[in-house]
């Protein structure tokens, strides 16, 4: 009998010290948790507005678990809250594809590929979605399309909510070249005309310019950053304003991917904004793409200072294809992708499974944290990680595969998870936003009420887009922190945004966070 209760006894002990080593490292370093498959090969993402779904978009092939009407389909609508997926009709090959939101909240998805079995090209396609919480929503083809065709494209959002679409290529490849390359934007709505316009930069920057990393700055203009140069873009004038400093080391764009964000934007600061850019491959100023290794360094500039200059740091970690995801709390979580190879198929290996936490705030040499909680589940190429409504970020995807299949040391992957993030581990509840707008306008002044429970009554708020990601680029990403004017227990008086090149018109989820740690966010929209 007194073995069986020292047994049961060593055994509760075990459990407990392991239970405890568990919320230990979980706040120190997050968590990742299975939540679920994604039916499809979730390369590209983006929230659906005033929902808590997340539209899953991939290319035509024949990875897809899900069908429609009898037919394979390639996009689906996958649900946070039950993890089911509902599927949705594939109108054109979205393959290496872009989007974004309009003002009024429509997802815009557009560019693609060529034709493949049976389903038609998506170069110049405009494909549009009107959310919905219903079940009834799907994608239809805008009866207008780009003005050419492109594969591998950015898209930003302009102060006005237009969408400004810049480069690609007129086919796929592994490198693009001077044959194929598409050296124009266009906008959408059309505000530059019947014709693409002509962009030097998108020549000088040749091979390494795809998915050029495109930012609007709060002055209305945009930072443009494609292989080591960086420019910024007059949206008045469509002229080059300036001409930036190159950023020291290799190229940061496809096939030597990097990642890059807009940190957030702070009214105490007069919104300065500062770009965060990181990793890619090294291939050592070679001509070729072999050996190539992941590149440590980021770049941090404030492009509208009166002397840009990149202030160069090293993540812990070496890394191709990352993922620069914003974080509830404004500090950025760099995740997925690889430590040896390139953007492409079957030509990265050696993933890294842990994530890096990024915070602006702290000062030069102690802004990164490795944060040793790894995820088992290699994220190569075509995957990606977004934030969304709870302060999680949601990872998925990985179709490093020409061919899709499930055998191989990367097969395709259909595995979703949530990262949680160590505030949501401080055994401090999330507040609770109790009334809130729905919507607001530019420079007005608002109320919400709140409950949190940390007892310190150190409450913060801002709105967020997690934007649309796709081969590391995140598009339209955007934290705005907003002004406080008063607080009182359980109340806060805000200001919105002054205008649109702050925050571009459109859908964003609005949260508080107590000490630090974010509520569930509540979606608003912003207008004039």
């Amino acid at each position: 009998m007194k073995i069986w209760v020292y047994l049961y006894a060593s055994i509760a002990t075990f459990l407990w010290v392991a239970i405890s080593y568990v919320n230990c490292q979980a706040a120190l370093y997050g968590q990742f948790d299975f939540i679920g498959y994604s039916g499809v090969s979730s390369m590209h993402a983006t929230l659906s507005p005033m929902t808590y779904k997340v539209l899953f978009i991939e290319r035509v092939e024949l990875s897809t678990n899900v069908n429609l009407n009898g037919k394979p389909t390639y996009s689906v609508e996958f649900d946070l809250a039950t993890s089911e997926i509902r599927p949705l009709t594939t109108l054109s090959n979205t393959f290496c594809s872009a989007g974004s939101y309009l003002p009024n909240g429509t997802v815009v998805n557009l560019a693609g590929a060529e034709a493949k079995q049976g389903v038609v090209q998506g170069f110049n396609q405009i494909r549009l979605f009107n959310p919905c919480n219903n079940g009834t929503c799907d994608w239809h083809n805008d009866v207008y399309t780009l003005l050419t065709n492109r594969w591998y494209p950015t898209v930003e959002q302009l102060s006005d909510g237009t969408l400004f679409i810049i480069g690609g290529s007129t086919s796929g490849v592994s490198v693009n070249n001077d044959t194929i390359n598409e050296p124009t934007f266009e906008t959408y709505p059309s505000i530059t005309g019947t014709k693409p316009v002509p962009f030097q930069f998108l020549k000088d920057t040749l091979p390494h310019n795809l998915y050029p990393c495109v930012h609007l700055l709060p002055d209305g203009s945009l930072f443009i950053l494609a292989n080591t140069n960086a420019t910024i873009l007059d949206t008045t004038t469509w002229k080059i304003k300036s001409t930036l400093p190159k950023i020291p080391g290799p190229p940061r764009n496809y096939p030597l991917t990097g990642g890059c964000t807009l940190l957030p934007l702070d009214p105490s600061n007069n919104n300065q904004p500062e770009v965060l850019v990181c990793g890619g491959g090294n291939n050592n100023d070679s001509n070729t793409l072999k050996n190539v290794k992941g590149e440590f360094t980021c770049g941090r500039i404030s492009p509208l200072s009166n002397n840009p200059t990149w202030e160069m740091e090293s993540m812990p970690f070496s890394r191709v294809m990352p993922d620069i995801t914003m974080l509830a709390d404004g500090t950025v979580l760099i995740l997925n992708g690889c430590n040896s190879g390139t953007a492409g198929f079957n030509k990265c290996s050696d993933p890294v499974l842990t994530p890096v936490l990024y915070n602006p705030k702290a000062p030069a040499g102690s802004r990164f944290t490795k944060m040793q909680s790894p995820s088992y589940i290699p994220r190569m190429y075509h995957s990606i990680a977004l934030s969304v409504p709870s302060g999680q970020v949601l990872v998925s995807g990985s179709n490093p595969n020409n061919n899709p299949s499930g055998a191989g040391p990367f097969p395709t992957e259909f595995r979703v998870e949530l990262y949680s993030p160590p505030y949501l581990f401080t055994g401090v509840p999330q507040p609770q936003i109790i009334l809130a707008p729905d919507s607001l306008k530019y420079g007005q002044s608002f109320e919400i009420e709140y409950k949190a429970f940390s007892g310190t009554h150190k409450v913060t708020a801002n709105i967020h887009n997690p934007g649309f990601v796709t081969h590391s680029t995140h598009m339209s990403q955007r934290l705005v922190w907003l002004e406080i004017t008063s607080s009182d227990n359980g109340k806060l008086s805000l200001k919105a945004p002054a205008n649109g090149a702050i925050a571009p018109p459109g859908p964003y989820l609005l949260r508080v966070l107590d000490n630090g740690v974010p509520s569930n966010s509540t979606w608003i929209m912003l207008s004039k």
